[in-house]
């Protein structure tokens, strides 16, 4: 036991050793994407947990495509969307425009049956709606009906699922706004696609943070390891 103690102390200290330099320029990259991470993800933090939606507002829907005004937690809203889709026979899509992490308007439109749906909200009218309301980013959801959830689970995108939200994103993107989207079954979100904009916690800027705490301390300089090889 003694021996095993000497083993992890000798371990421990030759890794302070190690450790006292300060980061070199691919490390510090390497923290800075590391905390552009965690910042996006404490931001969009889903909490996933049955709702219940309006009964009325959701036989209400407008099938032909239209805007309505919400507000509803980000974290909160892919439960909220995916309750409004629960147990519609047809694909729809539902469009959440969020900024402060608050979806403060939806679009929502029926697709022609039960196994796809299209996006009849055009680009431009997309791009205008994000410029008018300051939106971040867009959370879109459509669900896939399920003909028999006790044999089948069918919430896993399609090849069109993912080759939709790769054509948006590219689009969102290069306008400043993320997309994060998601496929809904049985009343329940599952995320599948995420990519957020350059400008939306810039690497830059948090390279440049890290930049100003490297070097100054051999105590920061472990600190700045530490938080970059650890999870």
């Amino acid at each position: 036991m003694e021996y095993i103690l000497i083993c992890i102390l000798v371990v421990v200290i030759i890794f302070i050793l190690l450790h006292l330099r300060p980061l070199n320029p691919k490390e510090v990259l390497t923290l800075a994407e590391k905390r552009r991470k965690g910042l996006i993800r404490s931001y969009f933090s889903f909490a996933y947990y049955p709702v219940n939606v309006d009964v009325k507002f959701k036989k209400a829907m407008e099938s032909a495509g239209r805007f309505y005004l919400i507000t509803e937690n980000v974290s909160t809203f892919p439960s909220v969307g995916a309750g409004l889709l629960k147990y519609k026979k047809h694909e729809w899509i539902i469009l959440g425009f969020e900024k402060n992490k608050e979806v403060v308007l939806i679009w929502t439109n029926k697709g022609p049956n039960n196994t796809q749906v299209f996006q009849f909200l055009d680009l431009y009218s997309t791009i205008q709606t994000i410029n008018e309301i300051g939106a971040t980013s867009v959370l879109a959801l459509h669900n896939h009906p399920n003909p028999n959830p006790s044999r089948y689970s069918i919430h896993y995108p399609s090849d069109n699922d993912m080759e939709y939200a790769s054509w948006l994103a590219q689009v969102l993107n290069a306008n400043g706004v993320n997309l994060i989207a998601f496929v809904c079954e049985r009343g329940r979100p599952y995320e599948f696609f995420s990519a957020h904009a350059d400008n939306f916690y810039p690497l830059h800027n948090l390279k440049m943070k890290v930049e100003t705490q490297n070097g100054k301390r051999w105590l920061m300089n472990l600190k700045l390891h530490w938080e970059r090889i650890t999870t």
